[in-house]
Parts: C-alpha cells; structure tokens; sequence
C-alpha cells in the first residue's frame, strides 16, 4: 500500500523549477530582439539596414510565408492573389496563437509577439506603393503587390497612414506579447510547488 504521510516531502531541486523559467524567459528575449530590429528598420523609408539576426529571419520565415500566401490564394481571383502574401505573412502567427491560445499553450504568447514583427516589416512594403522603389523579387515593379492594390482601390495616397497603421499595431501586438509572456512565466513559477510527497510502500 502507498502511503505519502510517512515521510516528509522531499525538496525539488531548484533548477527544475529555475529551468522551465529561464527558457520562457529566452524565447521573449528573443522575440523582443527580433521586435525592436524590425521596429527600427521600418521607422524609416526607405528601411533602415536590418539587422542579421532580423534579416535572417525574414529571409527565412517572413518571405516564404508572403510568396506561400500567394500560392494559397491564386485561384481566388486576381485581387485575392495579389493581397494573399501580404496577408498570409501577417496572419500565420496570428492562427497560431489562437490555436495555442486555445491549448493554453505559453507558445501563445511567443506567437502573439511575433505577430507584431510579421505585421511591422509590412508597413514598409505598404509605404513604398507611390514609389515602387524597394527591390522585388524578380525585380519588376509592375509586381509591386500595395501598389496594386491601392491603384485597384483608388487609395493609393493613403499608403502613408495605412503603412503607420500597420508599423504601430504591430509594435502594440508585439509589447502585448512580451509583457503577456514574461508575467505568466513569472506566476507560473511563484505558483510551482517546491516540493513533493514522498510515496512509501508499507
């Protein structure tokens, strides 16, 4: 028979409670280095030299979800298939997050402050329309998405705000995340137990 009142509760090692914190914590270090370099490089126009960390990732991460979305979308009509990168770019972590957040999963939180950076590096996209002037892939401005759309929807000289727009939502959904993240990792931990019950047989 197992009995937990025979002996007293055994102290859990500090680490096993110090590790969980510190790898949260790392994930929004990083998400909050990738959230300020891409602030700063579309403060300006045209951008501000990204950062290598930041440059990897949108290389890596950012750009194949815009040319996916594109992909996705192609078959619902021109207008769709032109606005699809931009918005598969943008809402990716978002469904993420839902889904996690859902889950109560702490990646909600990761993907919540990553939503701000995919959101910030559209704006420069979106702010370059009346001028076309940022290098594409494949290199034709007749390609330039935001210029195509806003010409379609006769508001091409609202690029300016609707790029602010998109820069300052995404800096706000970004510090949500941050915050968000580093408060749960910090009350999951003051709420883990420190110790546990020792199971004797008798």
């Amino acid at each position: 028979m197992l009995q937990s009142d025979s002996l007293p509760p055994q102290p859990i090692d500090p680490i096993e409670r110090i590790l969980p914190l510190g790898l949260k914590l790392l994930g929004m270090f990083l998400c909050g280095v990738l959230l300020y370099q891409s602030a700063e490089s579309g403060s300006a126009f045209p951008p501000l030299p990204q950062s290598l960390f930041y440059n990897l990732y949108y290389v890596g991460i950012i750009t194949p979800l815009h040319e996916g979305g594109h992909f996705l979308f192609m078959l619902f009509g021109r207008t769709l298939y032109i606005l699809g990168g931009s918005f598969w770019q943008v809402m990716t972590p978002l469904i993420l997050f839902g889904v996690a957040l859902k889950q109560r999963s702490y990646l909600a939180y990761v993907w919540l402050s990553l939503a701000g950076t995919h959101w910030i590096s559209l704006s420069s996209y979106i702010y370059d329309a009346p001028f076309r002037s940022l290098p594409l892939l494949g290199g034709h401005k007749s390609g330039h998405d935001w210029y195509n759309l806003l010409i379609h929807w006769q508001m091409l000289d609202d690029a300016a705000a609707i790029s602010d727009f998109v820069y300052y939502t995404g800096i706000i959904l970004g510090i949500a995340g941050l915050i968000s993240g580093v408060v749960v990792a910090f009350v999951a931990f003051f709420k883990s137990p420190r110790t546990r019950p020792i199971m004797s047989r008798s």
